[in-house]
């Protein structure tokens, strides 16, 4: 029998993910800055159009509320609920520090460790869902 890690496991590592993008993501110039402060910079200075700004911005705002969304489907005991709503968190934070790495700043160690706890939330996420299809062990 495999033990299955708690089911409250990926909402948290996505929450921890979330809490990364007020870290550090790039530096421009002297100063560190998030992704609160590369979307407004970004935006101030015209660096893209209509479409991929709101894009940008939809995104931002959607990471925040799947990750309380999946806390709350945590806490009230509803795992799949919570693991649906970890999944994008990964590939949103993926796309996001692509475009720190392809921009002309200096990527920071907010950044990665988005990434990394984004991709793992949605890892986790995912075998939960695959774990709580499977039928139980005995049961035919």
């Amino acid at each position: 029998m495999r033990a299955r890690p708690p089911t409250w496991l990926p909402a948290a590592v996505g929450v921890v993910a979330v809490l990364c993008l007020l870290a550090p993501w790039a530096r421009s110039g002297r100063v560190d800055r998030s992704t609160i402060e590369l979307l407004s910079s970004a935006s101030a200075l015209a660096l893209w159009d209509g479409n991929d700004e709101r894009l940008a911005l939809a995104a931002w705002f959607l990471l925040p509320v799947l990750a309380a969304a999946a806390a709350v489907g945590a806490g009230w005991g509803t795992p799949r609920f919570s693991a649906a709503c970890v999944l994008p968190i990964g590939p949103l934070m993926a796309m996001a520090w692509l475009a720190v790495v392809r921009s002309p700043f200096d990527a920071r160690w907010g950044a990665l460790a988005g990434t990394v706890t984004g991709l793992t939330a949605t890892v986790l996420a995912a075998l939960l869902l695959i774990r709580t299809r499977e039928p139980a062990e005995g049961t035919t």
